[in-house]
This record gives structure tokens, C-alpha cells and sequence, in this order.
């Protein structure tokens, strides 16, 4: 056995002084080695990601989009982001009562990477749309969006979408927003509009009074109906000739009690019992349910009466 001797492969006599194999050889020895650095430093990448990052993905098709941007665009202005500086805008029209018509801007994050510092740790933020993908119903393009923080808590993404919802909700606490139903989703209905007054509304002495308490009854005692199994809901068969004010108390009714106003129209053409239960099981939360045209629902209805 000879020790300290160094292993070499044996290289043809031709091969051993030429310089030109000599650089090749050299430089398949550090393409090798950059590829496998390469490699090394993007499965470190990937691991890092997994275990010191934490990513939350709010898609255009969840509830809390709308309410995510409008928070990032308000967080911008009493923070310093990126957010505020790379900017969408969204023009909104208003038409007023007496005709004229009223116009505001309001502003979002554009698609692309953002910066973000919140209860004193960064966030990133990436809007991403996809311009290849976009819905069926109303033809906007697919977005999401992707914060990303330092971390494995969630903590912070809650504490996020609760504080957007909060101030969601307090740009329309005086307002009620109508919703129609197209195929198989609640759509908004114009702007929201400001809430009706319960006195606006001309009725009998005491009519009111009382459907607005029974209501209100009827809210709290959510529990006696669960522990009964009955169905947890309750009806109201307003009736009269057009123009009584029908829908007028309904609004008002949704105004006093702080609710939206969903409005199914039940001699549409194309409503069937399938969409009908359907629409009656998705509606928004907080909302009343406005049946027009119930007498529709009879067999024996003329459509001539």
C-alpha cells in the first residue's frame, strides 16, 4: 500500500498538454458547480419559505376582497408603503335625487408588489391578475391577493381581515345595499343607498311599531329555534294595491334594523324551485329577503289580474 500518493485518472498522451481541453475542462467544472449552487440556494429558498414564512391568498371571489383593498389603500395613507404609491383607481357615479350627478374616485393597489408595515412587521403584498382567465358572469379578469409575513402565525392575518371588515362596514353603516339575483349568485344593485328613515313610511298608528318589535323578537331568539329544530326564519305578507308602499316599508324596515334588502322576483321566467331554494339558502348576511310579485307562486294566477 503506498500512502499519501493522490488517485488521478489517466488522460490520453494527446489530451494532457492541451490548453484548449485544460479551459473546458475548467469551465464544465464550474458550470457544474454554479448549477449545484443554484439548485442549493433555491431549495434553501423553498424551505425558508415553508417553515419562516407565512402567506395568506385572498382571491377576487371571496367576500373580504373588496374589503382587503379598500383597507390597503387606507392603511397606505397613515403608513410609509409602496402600497400609496402604485395606484388603480375606480370612477363610481352616483346619480342624485334631484338629477344631478355626483362622481368619486376612489383608489387601490395596482397589480404588482407592494410593501407594507403593519403593528410593526412588513408585509408583502402581491396583487396578481390574471389576464388570460376572467368570470362568466361579470367579465372581469381573475385577481388575488397574497400577503406574505415573517413568521408561522396566523395571528396576524386575522387581526388583518377583521380590521378590514370593521372599516368595510363603517363606510356603510348608514347606507343599505340592494342585491338581485343573477343565475346563481347575489349581486349588488347600483350603490348603496342611504338608509329610509321608518317614519318616512305613512301606515296605520301602531303597525310599525309592531312589526319592527316582533322583528327584533324574532332576532334574539335564534336559540330557542335551534333547540327546538324548527326552521329559523320568519315571514311577512304585505298586500295592497301598487303604490301602498309596500316596498317602501320594506326599505325603511331594512334601514331601522341595519340590514340589506335581497330582491327575488318570483314570476321571473326562469326561476325554478332548484334556483328558488338555491337563492333562498345563499342570500348575504344580515339581509331581508324581498319576494316581488308572490301571488306568482299560484297556479291559477291570470296574468291578465
Amino acid at each position: 500500500m503506498v500512502m499519501g500518493s493522490e488517485l488521478s485518472l489517466p488522460l490520453p498522451s494527446a489530451l494532457e498538454g492541451n490548453p484548449y481541453f485544460t479551459a473546458g475542462f475548467g469551465l464544465g467544472i464550474m458550470g457544474t458547480g454554479l448549477a449545484a449552487l443554484r439548485g442549493a440556494s433555491k431549495a434553501a429558498m423553498t424551505m425558508a419559505q415553508r417553515h419562516l414564512l407565512v402567506t395568506l391568498e385572498v382571491t377576487s371571489k371571496d367576500k373580504a376582497y373588496p374589503w382587503v383593498l379598500q383597507w390597503l389603500t387606507q392603511q397606505a395613507r397613515r403608513s410609509q408603503s409602496t402600497v400609496g404609491q402604485h395606484i388603480s383607481v375606480d370612477t363610481i357615479t352616483q346619480r342624485l335625487v334631484n338629477g344631478k350627478t355626483l362622481t368619486r374616485f376612489e383608489y387601490t393597489p395596482c397589480p404588482g408588489r407592494h410593501v407594507l408595515w403593519y403593528e410593526g412587521r412588513m408585509l408583502m403584498v402581491d396583487r396578481v391578475r390574471e389576464q388570460q382567465t376572467v368570470d362568466l358572469h361579470t367579465g372581469q379578469p381573475w385577481e388575488c391577493v397574497k400577503l406574505t409575513a415573517v413568521g408561522r402565525s396566523r395571528d396576524i392575518f386575522t387581526a388583518f381581515l377583521n380590521e378590514a371588515q370593521e372599516f368595510a362596514e363603517a363606510k356603510q353603516e348608514l347606507t343599505t345595499v340592494v342585491y338581485t339575483n343573477w343565475g346563481t349568485e347575489w349581486r349588488p344593485f347600483g350603490s348603496p343607498r342611504r338608509r329610509r328613515p321608518l317614519h318616512s313610511v305613512v301606515l296605520d298608528t301602531g303597525v310599525a311599531e309592531h312589526v319592527v318589535n316582533d322583528v327584533r323578537e324574532f332576532v334574539d331568539s335564534a336559540r330557542w329555534y335551534i333547540d327546538r329544530g324548527i326552521p329559523y326564519r320568519r315571514g311577512y305578507l304585505m298586500h295592497g294595491p301598487p303604490g301602498c308602499g309596500k316596498s317602501s316599508f320594506v326599505a325603511a324596515l331594512a334601514g331601522e334594523l341595519g340590514y340589506d334588502i335581497c330582491i327575488l322576483n318570483l314570476s321571473d321566467a326562469g326561476l325554478t324551485d332548484d334556483r328558488l331554494a338555491h337563492a333562498l339558502s345563499t342570500t348575504p348576511p344580515t339581509s331581508l329577503v324581498l319576494l316581488e310579485d308572490v301571488d306568482a307562486a299560484f297556479v291559477h294566477r291570470d296574468p291578465k289580474d
